[in-house]
């Protein structure tokens, strides 16, 4: 710590201060790379996410070695990052932390406060190892789409509800839509939105739903995210 701040109070721009900036900033983000790599729920995390990560860090330490303190440098440098437009979709909101964990550790390596940049990225790492041991790490978001038809005039819907609410930890009801066949029989479609108390009672639930009369084509599905389209 004593030689970091020591490097860090220097008052010129030296090579070799610019140089351990640079390789601080690999370091540290190759270590933020590490732990969201060992910390995500992704089976093949995205390399050039990974990537992106490191050259994102090394890129913002290098613009703010460039500004140092010149304010008018400054405001030169991001009004011609301005013109540039990044159309970035990011679906997973911990990977926005990610990034600004990445570019945190370019700023303040930038800036000369290795000793800030090093504790910082040492407690944004251990908290999330810390979180991905815990609930919120280990907490399914696998939803299910239910669905199933039933006789209009059938008496089987509450047994039908019986059965999801036993097997379901959350439940509510997306779809519901009235056909009438050639015979003149009317058939009610329900769709349901579920999360089960665990995933091996998929097929219990859809074996129990069909032995009940007037309830056929049942179906369920899963996919890992909150928002459930259906067609």
């Amino acid at each position: 710590m004593d030689f970091l701040t020591s490097v860090s109070n220097q008052d010129n721009q030296s090579y070799i201060l610019i140089g351990f900036a640079v390789l601080l900033t690999f370091l540290l983000s190759s270590l933020i790379v590490f732990t969201y790599e060992k910390s995500s729920r992704d089976v093949v995390p995205p390399d050039h996410f990974i990537q992106s990560l490191i050259l994102m860090a090394i890129v913002t330490a290098t613009i703010m070695e460039s500004i140092g303190d010149s304010m008018a440098r400054g405001f030169g440098i991001f009004g011609a990052l301005a013109i540039l437009r990044f159309r970035i979709n990011i679906t997973n909101p911990r990977n926005v932390a990610f990034i600004f964990a990445s570019m945190a550790v370019g700023i303040a390596c930038g800036v000369n406060s290795f000793v800030n940049a090093i504790i910082g990225t040492l407690a944004f790492c251990l908290i999330a190892f810390f979180l991905r041991w815990t609930p919120y790490g280990h907490k399914n978001n696998l939803l299910g789409q239910l669905r199933f038809n039933l006789l209009a005039d059938s008496t089987q819907l509450e047994n039908a509800h019986d059965i999801i609410r036993e097997l379901c930890r959350d439940h509510v009801l997306k779809r519901y839509r009235i056909t009438s066949t050639e015979q003149k029989v009317d058939m009610i479609e329900y769709g349901y939105e579920l999360r089960l108390q665990n995933e091996m009672q998929g097929i219990q639930l859809t074996r129990r739903l069909q032995q009940l009369s007037d309830i056929n084509d049942v179906r369920l599905g899963f996919n890992d995210t909150y928002i459930n389209q259906y067609d």
